[in-house]
């Protein structure tokens, strides 16, 4: 049987009853912090765009675009959402990509057509884990690709992270979800590296693109074309050739069914790039523990050198995405302002002459250590080691290491943690009592008749 096959049909015949509970609780989780990090968006300059393209392109009334309430077609609710997952970069990390920002908003905007329980929802986000997670994982390139000139897919596989949930939330059959994976192939962006190099926040936009690409390679497939089989199978004619330099067909169906890739979600506790969020933990631990402000700081000293995360810009950055990716200015914007959210990337603060200032005293000493190199410790189930060394102005020298950041699977949050990110995520759009409301039906998804009860509490 063609390693496509066994993927679809493990897809197509999923059943809520087979998932176990610790499974159950993590796509709840995933659930809730995905809606709040995008409700956080919504008050962002490219939220408001993003949300008013969606209208624009309209449609028939099926599907609720977050944070505003209008009701467009699903494929343009799954771009509006799909992108404003990833605005503020606070959303999920797996070992190959951010799956929680296609599966979420595509489950919820086809489960929202179809008036979708609760507990194919959380089906459907399941499938879409496992199947996307081990698609990605065979692909992976050697640790002699090219990736700085050649691209790395993150932001390409990451299709069938949406495509898996809404061909199984509509029902499709064994042969159509092969269908949808070779469509969904066949829909991939092309992995380059110029759009994260250019910092552009263009890059959001590809999550949303890949939500709305994987809800019509559904329909297409729903609508029935000729049969499209073994899409991932075959050595030059493989899906892999486009993003990597190898293919290890045993990751397609490695621990299927047994081994649920979907535990090893890292959510991200702060709203950065993932290789940001230990250096911010170490610096919120010193500001807690020893009451450094940042008249206080002399130097900061970051170790080891993160790949391209020391970008310094003395007048200013020019969008979130430039922003998200610095850790100086992420580590000056956290200690002038504690709380996370939106408020970190207003125009204002990205230009601001004390958190710039600030920015200028952070520097990083040590060995290069390269993105390739950081995910493959990811991967191994290690992570690599960030220590922070503050000097104040007053002679102190003042260290922390944080072996894994908050959020990490071996530094999970707490049910309690869960809930206040979300509180904080959502403030920006949802009134309190909302909140809690939201907090509870999400909590207790499997309860939920019709998921648009969830999607009716996401806009104020």
């Amino acid at each position: 049987m063609s390693k496509t096959k066994i993927l679809s049909d493990y897809a197509s015949n999923l059943k809520y009853e087979d998932l176990p509970s610790e499974v159950i609780e993590q796509a709840k989780l995933l659930t809730l912090h995905t809606l709040g990090v995008s409700l956080a968006a919504c008050s962002t300059a490219q939220g408001k765009r993003v949300m008013a393209l969606a209208k624009a392109m309209g449609g028939e009334e099926e599907a609720t675009i977050l944070g505003d309430g209008s009701k467009v077609s699903c494929v343009h609710a799954g771009f509006a959402n799909g992108t404003l997952a990833d605005i503020m970069d606070w959303e999920d990390c797996s070992w190959t990509g951010h799956p929680s920002a296609a599966a979420i908003p595509t489950a919820l905007a086809v489960g929202e057509r179809i008036n979708a329980s609760g507990k194919d929802f959380i089906t459907s986000v399941v499938a879409g884990y496992e199947i996307y997670e081990r698609i990605a994982m065979a692909m992976q390139p050697s640790r002699e690709y090219d990736y700085r000139n050649r691209g790395w897919g993150l932001t390409s596989w990451n299709i069938h992270a949406s495509a898996i949930p809404a061909a199984r939330l509509l029902g499709l059959n064994n042969r159509q979800m092969e269908d949808v994976i070779g469509i969904a192939g066949a829909l991939t962006h092309i992995a380059t590296p110029r759009v994260i190099m250019s910092r552009t926040d263009f890059d959001k936009y590809r999550y949303g693109t890949n939500c709305m690409n994987g809800i019509t390679a559904t329909l297409i497939a729903e609508s029935g074309i000729s049969p499209f089989p073994g899409f991932l199978d075959g050595e030059m004619a493989g899906y892999w050739v486009a993003f990597s330099d190898q293919c290890d067909p045993d990751w397609y169906n490695r621990g299927l069914g047994k081994k649920y890739l979907i535990m090893e979600t890292y959510f991200k506790h702060w709203p950065t790039n993932m290789w940001i969020n230990q250096p911010l933990d170490c610096i919120d631990t010193i500001m807690k523990r020893d009451g450094v402000m940042p008249d206080d700081v002399d130097e900061i000293i970051v170790r080891p050198t993160l790949d391209r995360r020391m970008v310094y810009k003395p007048d200013g950055y020019e969008s979130i995405f430039d922003a998200e990716y610095s850790i100086p200015y992420c580590i000056a914007v956290l200690m002038h302002d504690p709380e996370p959210g939106p408020n970190w990337y207003t125009e204002e603060k990205l230009k601001d002459p004390q958190i710039l200032e600030l920015t200028e005293k952070v520097k990083a000493e040590g060995p290069l250590m390269n993105m390739i190199d950081a995910f493959l410790e990811f991967r191994a189930g290690r992570y690599p080691e960030v220590s922070v060394e503050v000097r104040t102005k007053d002679g102190r020298k003042i260290l922390q290491k944080i072996p894994f950041p908050k959020g990490h699977p071996k530094n999970r949050m707490t049910i309690d943690e869960f809930k206040d990110r979300f509180r904080r995520a959502a403030s920006f759009t949802l009134m309190q009592d909302q909140i809690e409301k939201a907090i509870d039906r999400i909590l207790h998804l499997e309860e939920v008749e019709d998921i648009s009860q969830i999607a009716d509490l996401m806009h104020g």
